[in-house]
């Protein structure tokens, strides 16, 4: 019985992570606070607006604020950036939403 336990809890686990985790191209996309702290290590233009909605029963409830940020980090890339800064991420029953803005920056001294 303490087994099916054990193991019951391992699955719950592994489903409410793997949903989660970064992607490959999010980990391509640096995603920055605000323009100020943007200024200090990198000189970026500004692509376009990026958003995405995404379901909420595929993240754990711990795991849709970290969600957020990879999925506005996927659609930066997928816009050809490097760099984004989230304006917007609403929380809904059904759905999330994240919006930012997508940058390609060059990084380094200036």
């Amino acid at each position: 019985m303490e087994f099916k336990k054990s193991l019951f809890l391992v699955g719950i686990v592994l489903f409410m992570g793997c949903s989660t985790s970064p992607t490959e191209t999010s980990a391509q996309v640096t995603e920055i606070k605000n323009i100020e702290e943007m200024k200090q290590f990198a000189n970026c233009e500004a692509i376009d607006a990026v958003n995405d909605t995404y379901d909420v029963t595929m993240h754990s409830p711990w795991g849709r604020k970290r969600a957020a940020h990879i999925r506005l980090k996927d659609a930066a890339y997928a816009k050809g950036a490097n760099a984004v800064i989230m304006t917007s991420n609403n929380y809904g029953v059904i759905t999330d939403q994240v919006q930012g803005i997508a940058y390609n920056c060059t990084y380094g001294s200036k």
